[in-house]
């Protein structure tokens, strides 16, 4: 998590996507089939599961957006002017984000 949110940093600050738009709405349009047959088969409400299924798609889809971008400024060396402050801020909001998620997919 913690990469995901540098990487989501630094598509903000550059405002550069470091895929292209092509691959990224087929990568959205294959987790929203996924997300959507299977929250599908969990819920009873087709409209609940085609809500759920959009927001998990948008969501994994920032987050492997994030990873390559994160990936890419490794790459490049931009990752070492991160400060220790920052990293600590980035890990603390990683764990908080995860402890929830882990909850809420616990009742699945």
């Amino acid at each position: 998590m913690v990469f995901t949110l540098y990487g989501l940093y630094g598509m903000l600050a550059v405002r550069d996507i470091p895929i292209p738009i092509a691959v990224v709405l087929l990568i959205f349009a294959v987790l929203f089939v996924i997300g959507y047959e299977f929250f599908d088969s969990k819920l009873s409400n087709r409209m609940s599961a085609l809500g759920i299924g959009f927001v998990f798609s948008l969501f994994l889809t920032i987050i492997i957006l994030s990873l390559v971008n994160f990936a890419l400024m490794a790459y490049q060396g931009d990752v070492t002017g991160i400060g220790w402050d920052k990293f600590i801020i980035v890990f603390a909001v990683s764990l908080i984000a995860s402890v929830l998620i882990l909850k809420y997919v616990e009742n699945y």
